[in-house]
């Protein structure tokens, strides 16, 4: 089978990243794989075929810039792009008084600058098509900074400060550009050690996010989404 469209989610690991790219793929999409190491998303990528594996550190240019011009020579043309990087990694509570400066510049860096340098490769591409879309995935810290969060909310936003500003220039060029803030725990290995006694709706389930992700490719023009909150039933909020 031969595909004319291209999805890519940079962050793919086994939770949320995984997720959306066999949602995709189950949408007829070609996906392209991206995370810093390849022993995940290789195997991911065989299990669904339609898919390829690429290296990619989002907090080096060079990274980027090879993996995006690897991405756009290789695969037919892309139509989504998923920024997924974060994860429970990032999640590291604890007083400003206590952060390292050159660590929280990484993470800033692969959650906002990273995506910036990888969109410049992928933007002319779907604005000269006039179609494409461009999902950045948030959490509860895009929205506030909370006491001993700080590690959490400062890299959370400037990834919603790029992608608003994506979204006001391009969204009138054809291409959605949205931010999906994820309010609540998301099921993981790590969560569950978190929560041991929580039910299936009590977390967010990553294949729902991911049917969130093709909902919003699949809006009409006239109704698009910039951002979208979604948080289980129980969540407090």
């Amino acid at each position: 089978m031969s595909f004319s469209r291209t999805c890519i989610v940079a962050g793919v690991g086994p939770g949320v990243g995984g997720a959306v790219a066999r949602a995709f793929s189950q949408q007829g999409f070609h996906v392209a794989l991206l995370a810093r190491s390849t022993g995940f998303t290789e195997s991911l990528a065989s299990e669904l075929g339609n898919a390829t594996a690429f290296s990619c550190d989002l907090s080096s240019e060079e990274s980027i810039s090879n993996a995006a011009q690897a991405i756009i020579s290789r695969c037919p043309p892309v139509e989504v792009l998923v920024f997924n990087a974060g994860g429970s990694a990032t999640f590291r509570p604890g007083s400003l008084l206590d952060i390292k400066p050159s660590e929280l510049i990484g993470t800033v860096t692969a959650r906002s600058m990273g995506p910036l340098a990888f969109a410049q490769h992928i933007l002319p591409g779907m604005v000269e098509r006039k179609k494409g879309s461009i999902f950045f995935t948030g959490a509860t810290a895009s929205t506030r900074g909370s006491a001993n969060f700080g590690f959490v909310a400062i890299p959370a936003f400037a990834t919603k400060a790029l992608a608003e500003s994506m979204a006001r220039e391009f969204m009138p060029k054809g291409v959605h550009v949205s931010h999906l803030i994820l309010d609540g725990m998301v099921e993981s290995e790590r969560a569950r050690q978190w929560l041991p006694n929580a039910g299936p709706d009590d977390m967010i389930q990553p294949k729902s996010v991911a049917d969130q992700y093709v909902y919003l490719h699949n809006q009409p023009k006239n109704t698009w989404t910039f951002e979208m909150i979604v948080r289980p039933a129980a969540e407090k909020w």
